[in-house]
């Protein structure tokens, strides 16, 4: 599969046994740590025990590099490497989410576990053919269940361009078609018709075994332009399948740019983050994805963040729990990532790895705590 990476496939390969002997865990997935020390074998038990000996040589070391990123002070060193030793934790996880007693791990899924974990809710995901992995694919299958997505006007590679749409006049945006976190984005500008795309595209050259595609810039509901400078603002909300079938929203979290220089609203570009009331569509306070700083309004144009509801929140809810039954069966858990528009939600990608930090980093507190917790646990004990 092109843009398939597997050096990121490697690196997640070795899922990490969290102890010596016993597993230092949170509460909710001590069972699921029990059956996989139970299941090892001799080799692999000694392995875990070899590499756990060296995650707590090498934590001290961590928590000083941690401390020196973050400008934090001595003391802050002292406590998480006491916390990173109690409860088997990398010390930039705890600076991320803000933890200052070992008790409060508790709730917490750690980075390092979220891709064994994963790996056995959602196997598709893990596969070169997975469907969220690619824009064209995803919007073919969203088209197909009559799902509003971010359409495809053109696709390439490095054997040419297929137009799939007139570009009518629009403003488009060309994305790698396995691209994260907003990775070789660019913006095309307004295209009045296919030979002015064609123009436009023919300057472009994709790497080898590299597809692109190119999409309609969305614009976002009047409500959110204090939020949007120029980039357009997003909703990640993360579905899990519930003990009746059911694909239950577990998490939501609200991104938006922080730069106006920037085109995309990911973390990676300073991007904010809040958390979302599942119930309500209300954010809550926002921080810095990666860095310091709480912000209550928006640090450009102080247009209020903490409290401000969400337009077609329900009708988002109703489309991503849609999605995932009729679209997307195959995977047990999905991270959406949506717009809302003028007409409505639409969704712009799924992603079946959808990662942990970004949600516990923004609601401050762990993913275990609630209903994500609940079903992965439920899901691990059926497994």
């Amino acid at each position: 599969m092109a843009g398939y990476d597997r050096r990121y496939y490697w690196k997640k390969a070795w899922s990490l046994f969290p102890g010596i002997i016993s597993p230092a865990s949170a509460p909710f997935l001590r069972a699921h740590y029990a059956a996989r020390a139970h299941r090892r074998g001799v080799a692999r038990a000694i392995a875990d025990a070899f590499i756990a000996l060296a995650f707590h040589a090498w934590i001290p070391v961590r928590a000083a590099q941690v401390r020196k990123r973050h400008g934090l002070d001595r003391g802050w060193s002292k406590r998480a490497r006491a916390i990173a030793h109690a409860r088997f934790v990398d010390p930039n996880d705890i600076a991320l989410f803000r933890i200052e007693r070992a008790e409060e791990m508790d709730g917490y899924i750690r980075r390092f576990e979220d891709a064994g974990i994963n790996k056995l809710l959602n196997p598709a995901g893990w596969q070169p053919a997975c469907v969220l992995a690619d824009k064209l694919r995803f919007a073919e299958r969203c088209a197909e269940t009559g799902l509003p997505h971010a359409a495809t006007i053109a696709q390439m590679d490095a054997t040419g361009v297929m137009v799939c749409a007139a570009p009518g006049g629009r403003e488009l945006v060309l994305k790698p078609a396995d691209g994260e976190g907003g990775d070789g984005v660019r913006m095309l500008g307004a295209v009045a018709d296919e030979a002015s795309l064609r123009r436009i595209l023919s300057a472009v050259q994709p790497g080898k075994g590299q597809k692109l595609v190119v999409q309609p810039r969305l614009s976002c509901h009047s409500s959110l332009d204090g939020l949007a400078l120029s980039a357009l603002p997003t909703a990640r909300i993360v579905t899990m399948i519930n003990e009746q079938g059911v694909a239950e929203p577990v998490s939501a979290t609200f991104r938006c740019p922080s730069d106006p220089a920037a085109s995309v609203d990911n973390m990676k570009a300073g991007g904010l983050i809040a958390p979302i009331d599942l119930g309500t569509g209300t954010l809550g306070l926002a921080s810095r994805g990666y860095g310091g700083g709480d912000y209550l309004v928006h640090p450009v144009t102080q247009a209020p963040i903490a409290g401000h509801v969400l337009v077609h929140w329900e009708e988002a809810l109703a489309l991503v729990g849609r999605a995932h039954l009729l679209g997307f069966a195959e995977y047990r858990l999905i991270g959406w990532d949506m717009a809302l528009t003028p007409d409505g939600p639409v969704l712009l990608e799924g992603n079946g790895k959808p990662g942990v930090l970004m949600p516990q980093r923004a609601a401050r507190r762990g993913l275990g705590e609630g209903r994500y917790g609940e079903l992965l646990a439920w899901h691990l004990a059926r497994l």
